[in-house]
């Protein structure tokens, strides 16, 4: 039993560890405009314009062009990356307006109940473990809090392309360099057993090709729910910044 957990401890640094070097070398940076013409899709699947007042956490804010769309339509926002040079930029992006941390979605530094909405965008299907993750979004959220993350679809038309291309390869060519990453594909059914007990509504998006068949086909499976029971210890005060204050001086 030691000799697994020690084994699943070191994937998931593992993981971890090709994700912040990956991303330290080729961040993403877009503005605004270039971000949601990729994706068209995305403004409104994330929910930007309906948690004006509402304590949201963003796992995994890169460069922090989503963290600023929060902020922008009146959220309290609050980014954690593993990658400092995605922190960074996102300092440089979001100056005051959000707070940023240097955490793991596996294990982070708030107290149970912080979040009235937690959002990601392409993280989990990098964890090597996936379940820790949605427990502590679980145990940040509060009492009946919603959480929207979005992970890449098994069954995608964009993917059939990069297997046909590049066979075996294929995961080399789906982030935006050739450095290796850990790549998880899910299904609605992967996702509702992962983030049981919680009902989830699970829809696709993201086939630029044929946009009319993205329910089917798209490569981004979105799952959007909410907790349904107490955090362990109430909710944590708006008001307390864990911290992140002192993150963000360090980072400047």
């Amino acid at each position: 039993m030691v000799a697994v957990v020690k084994e699943n401890q070191r994937q998931n640094l593992q993981a971890t560890q090709l994700a912040a070097e990956h991303w330290n070398r080729t961040p993403l940076y877009f503005s605004a405009q270039e971000r949601y013409s990729i994706y068209p899709w995305l403004y409104e699947a994330a929910e930007f314009r309906h948690h004006a007042g509402e304590r949201v956490l963003e796992i995994g804010c890169g460069t922090g062009c989503d963290l600023l769309q929060f902020t922008e339509h009146g959220a309290k926002a609050v980014g954690v990356d593993i990658t400092p040079e995605h922190l960074r930029l996102a300092l440089k992006r979001v100056g005051d307006a959000a707070l940023l941390c240097h955490a793991d979605g596996t294990k982070l530094p708030f107290e149970d109940g912080s979040f009235d909405y937690v959002y990601s965008h392409g993280v989990l299907h990098h964890s090597e473990r996936p379940r820790e993750m949605v427990e502590e979004i679980f145990r940040v959220l509060r009492p009946g809090g919603k959480f929207n993350i979005h992970v890449y679809a098994r069954w995608s038309l964009f993917l059939l392309g990069k297997i046909v291309k590049h066979g075996h390869r294929w995961r080399l060519w789906i982030e935006n360099s050739r450095d290796p990453v850990r790549i998880d594909l899910y299904t609605a059914l992967k996702l509702r057993r992962l983030f049981a007990p919680a009902d989830l509504t699970v829809q696709k998006y993201d086939c630029k090709y044929v946009p009319s068949l993205e329910r089917w086909i798209g490569f981004f499976l979105v799952a959007k729910g909410h907790t349904r029971f107490p955090a362990a210890h109430g909710a944590a005060s708006a008001n307390r910044n864990y911290g992140i204050r002192s993150a963000n001086r360090s980072l400047r």
